[in-house]
């Protein structure tokens, strides 16, 4: 008795041990405890349904489990989900694969849907991160499906309204195209009646037509003996000699003419001699202007009259340096006014890199020109250029500035040329409202006799 109760005892003992390795082999298998594995992870909005140990499906193999699923340190980050899949699952994981997270039917349990990727991309690194698709909750189906049957409804709504107004409208135009087609009866009744009246006047004039074609050819009437009398038709040729008697005698004339026009100009004509004596008399014109200039040039630079001339506001700016100008050589029996004018606002550059005046600009030259004419107009005005600092062509830039907007004072004030000059001085621009002796722009300076000025402050 009590050897079979041990053997029963021990039958019970070694099938529990069966039993817990049996258990804890099925266990093992379905944490991968006794397979080979790797570890990788996906990020989702929503972990809806997923607790670690979550089933890890690939194409719908099992394929592992959840590891771990980490809390985002901020609202707007994705929870960290690490899941441990098969080693040998790892060709068909590749790094364009997709995972989602899915249900046994419509309220069955949860689990991770991986994706197999593409043959172009290279299979998954281990610790590698797959993009996840948060998935879609039935609460979210059932408003979306409240929301469409809401819009349907409206739309339903608007569209009833709107075949309701096109019934009535195409009512209305049916009444309307009754009453159309009973005017166009009565009016082509009208009609027709008037095209008999039109058809038996347009045979009357047929007839009649027909009666003056048998008077003409009967010569009968004005234009009966036009056609059939035929001494019109000789007084007819008799013109046409004439006519072509005169045009003869107009191409005889025109030959004349032709051949007079040749002896005056060749070679021994006139038409020659004429040319060479007024290029003779042209010559001599601008021999004497070349003298004159001479001449102009040198009373300027005498002692007797050159104070005359500084009067008068005819400086040679071309023999004066930029330096000596800036010292105050132009300033010694005057004062210099300027007026400061930023490129900005008066020019523009166009795709060819030329500046022209804007519109603001010279609207700005004519407030600036009215303030300065209030001083004598035999004072000398000199337009100074100036370039931005660090510009390579920056005499270039001031001349042309200068001398752009002396071009347009002259014209628009008409000033002497002897009284308005240029000046171009780079990027030097002593006393400017910048403050740090550069200026971009120019600067209309008028230099105003001190003895004007002293009798205008009083």
């Amino acid at each position: 008795m009590q050897r079979k109760r041990a053997a029963m005892v021990g039958g019970f003992v070694l099938m529990g041990v069966v039993v817990f390795a049996l258990g804890l082999f099925l266990i093992g298998d379905r944490r991968l405890l006794f397979t080979k594995h790797m570890e990788i992870a996906t990020t989702f909005g929503k972990v809806t349904g997923l607790v670690v140990g979550t089933p890890v499906r690939l194409a719908g193999l099992s394929a592992g489990e959840v590891l771990e699923i980490r809390v985002p340190s901020r609202p707007s980050e994705r929870f960290l989900v690490r899941l441990r899949i098969r080693e040998d699952l790892r060709p068909l994981v590749r790094t364009d694969s997709v995972a989602t997270i899915q249900t046994d039917g419509i309220v069955g349990n949860a689990f991770v849907q991986i994706g197999m990727g593409t043959d172009e991309a290279p299979p998954v690194e281990p610790g590698g991160i797959l993009k996840g698709i948060d998935p879609i909750e039935f609460a979210d189906l059932i408003q979306e499906g409240r929301d469409t049957f809401r819009l349907v409804s409206r739309e339903f709504l608007d569209l009833t309204g709107e075949v309701s107004k096109t019934v009535a409208g195409l009512t209305e135009t049916i009444d309307v195209t009754k009453g159309v087609i009973a005017d166009v009866g009565g009016e082509l009744k009208v009609v027709t009646a008037a095209g008999g009246r039109i058809a038996a006047d347009v045979e009357g004039t047929v007839g009649n037509v027909r009666a003056i074609v048998a008077d003409v050819r009967a010569g009968k009437g004005t234009v009966g003996h036009l056609v059939t009398d035929t001494a019109l038709y000789d007084r007819l040729n008799g013109i046409t000699r004439e006519a072509e008697q005169t045009a003869r005698t107009v191409r005889e004339t025109a030959e004349i003419s032709r051949d007079a026009i040749r002896k005056f100009s060749g070679p021994d004509g006139m038409g020659p001699q004429l040319t060479q004596s007024i290029r003779n008399t042209l010559a001599g014109i601008e021999e004497v202007t070349f003298d004159l200039a001479e001449g102009t040039e040198a009373l300027k630079r005498n002692f007797l009259v050159r104070g005359f001339f500084q009067d008068r506001g005819f400086f040679d700016l071309d023999s004066i340096s930029s330096a000596a100008y800036q010292e105050g050589l132009l300033e010694r029996k005057r004062t210099a006014v300027r007026i400061w004018l930023d490129a900005a606002v008066i020019f523009t550059r166009g795709t060819d890199g030329i500046e022209t005046l804007t519109d603001d600009g010279r609207r700005r030259l004519d407030v600036a020109m009215a303030q300065l004419s209030q001083y004598p107009r035999n004072s000398p005005l000199v337009v100074e250029g100036y370039a931005a600092p660090g510009d390579e062509n920056a005499y270039l830039v001031s001349l042309d500035r200068a001398q752009r907007v002396r071009d347009y004072v002259l014209n628009r004030f008409r000033r002497q040329p002897t009284l308005t000059g240029i000046m171009p001085l780079s990027a030097a621009a002593i006393g400017s409202p910048a403050g740090n002796g550069s200026w971009s722009g120019v600067a209309l300076a008028i230099y105003v006799p001190n003895e004007a000025l002293r009798q205008g402050s009083r």
